[in-house]
């Protein structure tokens, strides 16, 4: 089977909503399509879909950002591929996406953060050639 990688169109907002509660979101379809418009509008993020025909099957949100402590990186701020699509490649493919994006941009990190029980992903991301760092927790304030 063939798969490939197009950046977003807004009509992918359902799907990528659908996707997104695999890794423990539940956003509306609605606050969604608003995230793509929004991040679409700036040049240093990109979204990306993996897809299977027209059926969108993975996305991943990949931008720069810049740390007064560590500089200039890009970092894959989403990535997921449908469960019953895992372990053929795509999460691969959307990484090597990511690369080339922060490639032509002129980055020459690519970060990303992943749930502490997420074992499989994590076992995935150093196949893939990322090295751990660090261990963090993620702190929240409703303002």
């Amino acid at each position: 089977m063939q798969y490939t990688i197009r950046k977003v169109k807004p009509e992918d907002a359902v799907i990528i909503a659908d996707l997104s509660v695999q890794l423990g979101y539940n956003p509306s379809a609605e606050d969604t399509a608003s995230y793509i418009r929004e991040i679409s509008k700036n040049s240093n993020e990109v979204i990306y879909v993996a897809v299977s025909g027209p059926v969108v099957i993975g996305w991943m949100h990949v931008f720069i950002t810049t740390r007064l402590e560590s500089g200039i990186f890009a970092e894959i701020g989403g990535l997921v591929v449908h469960e019953h699509f895992r372990g053929k490649g795509i999460g691969k493919l959307l990484i090597e996406k990511a690369i080339e994006w922060s490639r032509n941009n002129k980055i020459t990190t690519l970060r990303l953060r992943s749930n502490i029980k997420r074992h499989e992903a994590h076992q995935f991301y150093k196949r893939s050639g990322f090295v751990e760092v660090k261990e963090q927790k993620v702190f929240k304030m409703d303002i």
